[in-house]
């Protein structure tokens, strides 16, 4: 059941207060917000079975990688990949689409495109770093040091969560983080809304952060 969990249309607030305005809503949303039909998701579940199969699958998971960031996407639709923390301390993978996409016409007038000024509609989005970072191998489990945009530049990365689930993150993925130390759930010496992540060889990447 939906709740103040599910922020598939991005109407986060700082982690501390989604948890408690979330307090007595209910059934938490503990898991994926369903299946996707476009071919990035599709791909996306095909490579997280193909690299945990042995090493040997490395070469079709590349070639898979690379389909999976050349996919088109459907007119006005941006998925994103939202990584939540539940009050038991477990951590969570969702697939999620930005909503509220509104059609604008560009400058030179002659097309359009979607947008969504995501400042303008969330609480609290002030951004503090952008910062641009290589990826080169792997980062044993941790919290996110500030809410925060991952965007893959380049190369590939994957995330583990507590709740034994995987993404990939090819070129053009983007992951929403909210797993940080101040996060309630959180406990010293425990691996309590903490996440895993490694890059399959040097991955370039954007951060963008904010408090």
């Amino acid at each position: 059941a939906a709740s103040a969990w599910d922020d598939s249309s991005l109407g986060m607030l700082p982690l501390a207060r989604r948890l408690a305005r979330a307090a007595g809503a209910g059934a938490l949303c503990l898991g994926l917000c369903g299946a996707s039909n476009d071919e990035a998701f599709i791909a996306n579940q095909a490579l997280a079975v193909g690299a945990a199969a042995s090493a040997a699958a490395s070469t079709s998971v590349t070639g898979a990688l690379s389909s999976a960031s050349q996919a088109l996407p459907a007119d006005g639709s941006i998925s994103y990949v939202h990584m939540w923390v539940s009050e038991d301390g477990e951590s969570h993978l969702k697939d999620c689409v930005v909503k509220n996409m509104t059609v604008k016409t560009l400058p030179g007038g002659r097309s359009a495109q979607y947008v969504r000024n995501l400042a303008d509609s969330i609480e609290g989005l002030n951004t503090t770093n952008v910062i641009i970072t290589q990826m080169l191998g792997p980062n044993p489990w941790h919290h996110c040091p500030q809410s925060q945009f991952v965007l893959t530049l380049s190369g590939t990365w994957f995330v583990n969560t507590t709740d034994g689930d995987q993404r990939y993150l090819p070129a053009g993925a983007w992951i929403f983080q909210d797993d940080t130390i101040d996060n309630p759930a959180a406990k010293p010496g425990t691996s309590r809304a903490m996440h895993y992540s490694e890059a399959v060889g040097p991955c370039n990447q954007m951060v963008l952060q904010w408090r």
